[in-house]
């Protein structure tokens, strides 16, 4: 059976699930091209949430290795396959306006731990495990691969993981940097409701300014123009803004509009 990537969306959440069966959910070339199209697809959709997990208890084994022989067999197909494929694909999960949050058990390396790394918010059961032995196939990181991992634990987690292949189990990734959250195996989904409820208490326009100013210091390393400051402060004409505050000094929960 192909693996495929299903897309359900619930009261406002999209859950996004990577389902490869027999293959630890190994992304194919043709999941790569419907992960990158799904998330295209989230910039115009009523979502406020997305929510990216793995099929039967892990999370993905990393780019389908079957696959390699014929997709990226010499530097121009390798080209192509990191270029056009992934790295789209990639770009589009960290571009997404809504905040997104993996939910990650079992295995997460390779293509799979980048996938995890382009997400928002990475809450992770006990039992769950981290890494890129990618070395052990012969082939480094792809450069705008490796940018993000940089960025997010610095060059001596990102030399550990991709020098020595060893495999971080949930807390030990936890301090260095890879996630945010550990939580008991029976207690994945009730972090990630709770994780999800937060973001639907907040202003769906604070979650997208917050997500593309982090981006644009990234980006900018750390400057910013003055363009940008003055953008910066325009939410205070914003209905969610007036709505916010008239809330709290009212007592009652907030009906925000995103506008």
């Amino acid at each position: 059976m192909p693996g495929t990537i299903h897309v359900a969306t619930d009261r406002h959440v999209a859950t996004v699930t990577l389902d490869s069966p027999g293959k630890l959910n190994a992304i194919s070339v043709a999941m790569w091209l419907e992960l990158r199209r799904a998330f295209e697809s989230f910039a115009t959709a009523p979502v406020r949430c997305v929510v990216v997990r793995g099929a039967g208890g892990n999370f993905a084994a990393g780019a389908d290795i079957e696959e390699f022989r014929d997709v990226r067999h010499d530097e121009a197909s390798g080209r192509r396959f990191h270029l056009e494929l992934l790295a789209p694909a990639l770009e589009a999960i960290r571009a997404a306006p809504q905040p997104v949050i993996a939910a990650i058990e079992g295995v997460c390396v390779g293509g799979g731990l980048e996938i995890a790394l382009a997400c928002d918010v990475r809450i992770a059961a006990e039992g769950a495990r981290f890494g890129a032995p990618v070395g052990r196939l012969g082939f480094p990181f792809a450069l705008p691969e490796l940018r993000p991992m940089l960025e997010l634990v610095g060059p001596g987690v990102a030399a550990e993981l991709l020098l020595t292949g060893r495999l971080y189990d949930a807390q030990e990734a936890l301090a260095k940097g890879l996630i945010q959250r550990v939580v008991a195996a029976d207690g994945l989904a009730a972090a990630i409701e709770e994780t999800v409820g937060g973001v639907l208490a907040g202003s769906p326009l604070a979650a997208r300014l917050n997500k593309s100013q982090i981006r644009l210091l990234l980006a900018r390393g750390m400057q910013y123009t003055q363009h940008d400051l003055d953008s910066s402060f325009a939410f205070f004409g914003s209905n969610d803004y007036r709505e916010g505050v008239s809330a709290f000094l009212e007592k009652r929960p907030p009906r925000f509009t995103g506008t």
